[in-house]
């Protein structure tokens, strides 16, 4: 008896195999169980535990039938990190360069600031609750005014207008950036 014989008698003996389900055996050549570990691999992906993980372009099975392409697109709505985590690695933003005094906070979170020339210090972009650091590296000691979405103490701007190096922290409310500053460092 062949083996398409054995599926047919199968299907009419009523063992609840339907011509739908017979279809997915289409194209099988030797252990199902194989072919589809072979074809599904998946390797290098985040997956998603607890909606909290953001799934990476791959293909995966659902049901272990239908497969899905690209499912960051998908789940994005579901992928967040709403809630209270704890990280076991390091967790760090890259130094953004900007040497004009104008700082993208969508660039990053720490800037690197080297003018040449007077500038005034601006947020663009400004983000609510992000907060950082600004190295001014300010050896021209050129001339460092305010816009006025950035707000300091009276002495800041006259601080690090002197030529030298100085760490200035600031935090956003969504409005405004508030701004605070070190001593020259070097």
């Amino acid at each position: 008896m062949t083996k398409a014989r054995e599926l047919a008698n199968l299907i009419q003996s009523g063992v609840g195999v339907s011509n739908t389900e017979l279809s997915f055996l289409d194209g099988v050549t030797s252990n199902i169980q194989t072919q589809m570990n072979d074809r599904y691999q998946v390797a290098n992906t985040n997956l998603i535990v607890n909606d909290r993980m953001q799934v990476s372009n791959t293909n995966l099975l659902v049901n272990d039938r239908v497969q899905v392409a690209n499912l960051t697109s998908t789940l994005t709505s579901y992928a967040t990190f709403a809630g209270d985590n704890s990280w076991t690695g390091s967790q760090r933003a890259t130094n953004v360069t900007d040497n004009d005094g104008s700082f993208d906070m969508d660039a990053g979170q720490n800037f690197i600031c080297t003018p040449s020339a007077n500038f005034t210090l601006t947020f663009t972009n400004i983000a609510n609750g992000q907060s950082g650091f600004i190295k001014l590296i300010n050896t021209g000691g050129y001339t460092v005014s305010l816009a006025g979405t950035s707000k300091a103490d009276a002495k800041l701007a006259s601080t690090v207008t002197v030529a030298g190096t100085y760490i200035i922290s600031y935090y956003s409310d969504g409005t405004n950036v508030y701004l605070t500053n070190s001593a020259a460092i070097a």
